[in-house]
């Protein structure tokens, strides 16, 4: 585990894996729901973006290969659509390929955590395949579905509209909900702060959001949000911090230092 705290995991059988899969590297969190503050936390940069590049990634880090209690799987796409949860997957593994016609890649579906929606999402060709014969049944969600989840238990039983901002080194996700429900999710590749905050504001127009009543919710890497948050406050008057879980703090004291999906997906039993 690169730069992390490793723990011994005498019986993989008793812990769980979760792995988020980007463009260039391999996140993982490792942790035993038995034993509290057991989270260790890994991380392997890929070589390249292509399939071979992921699975030299994985198959050269020995932790990803114990036959653990469970597998979850996270793939980062920007090739993704939301829909009603009430349409089949197979319509929307159709529908996400001809949205995105020059994309070849494998169509997956997941359920969207406390929201009537389901996301099908786009995955490079052949990652669905690896992932089924290197991984114990593993389930395999859009790196979206978990924040909005939670984001949507942020909103529940409440009557305002807010965003929901998750701002990290290379890239920021957001969704938008009003009357608890989800009304918009997407995710960018980070430029720099103004052009960031030009991509927030005209979200926040395009769905009718009050600059004075509504509110932003910011979370992630704390120089971004300290850095987003006086550009967004010249138009927005609510921009606040969201609230971190605290249920992540038995997991392990290294749990702010993993990717928030991961930590998000391994408290959503």
């Amino acid at each position: 585990m690169e730069g992390k705290e490793k723990f011994d995991i005498q019986h993989p059988e008793a812990w769980e894996l979760l792995v988020s899969i980007e463009d260039k590297r391999v996140d993982y969190i490792l942790f035993s729901p038995s034993v509290p503050g057991s989270l260790a936390i890994g991380q392997v940069e890929r070589a390249d973006e292509s399939l071979q590049g992921l699975e030299d990634a994985v198959y050269e880090t020995p932790d990803l290969l114990n036959d653990y209690k469970r597998v979850r799987v996270v793939v980062h796409s920007s090739h993704f659509v939301l829909f009603p949860s009430e349409m089949s997957d197979a319509d929307c593994q159709e529908l996400v390929r001809h949205a995105f016609p020059d994309d070849d890649g494998d169509a997956a579906v997941c359920p969207v955590p406390g929201n009537c929606v389901k996301m099908a999402w786009l995955m490079p060709r052949g990652m669905q395949a690896f992932l089924g014969r290197t991984f114990n049944y593993p389930q395999v969600v859009h790196h979206l579905a978990p924040l909005c989840g939670y984001f949507v238990e942020q909103n529940r039983d409440d009557d305002k509209s807010r965003m929901f901002l998750h701002l990290e080194d290379e890239r920021m996700d957001l969704a938008i909900y009003r009357d608890g429900a989800l009304q918009c999710a997407n995710s960018y590749p980070v430029t720099d702060d103004q052009s960031d905050a030009y991509f927030v504001l005209n979200a926040w127009r395009t769905h009718d959001l009050d600059q004075l009543t509504d509110e932003l919710l910011m979370m992630g890497d704390s120089d971004r949000c300290a850095a987003m948050n006086p550009l967004l406050r010249e138009y927005v008057k609510h921009v606040m911090p969201a609230v971190y879980p605290t249920a992540a703090m038995q997991l392990g004291r290294n749990a702010m230092q993993a990717p928030l999906e991961l930590i998000l997906l391994a408290l959503c039993e």
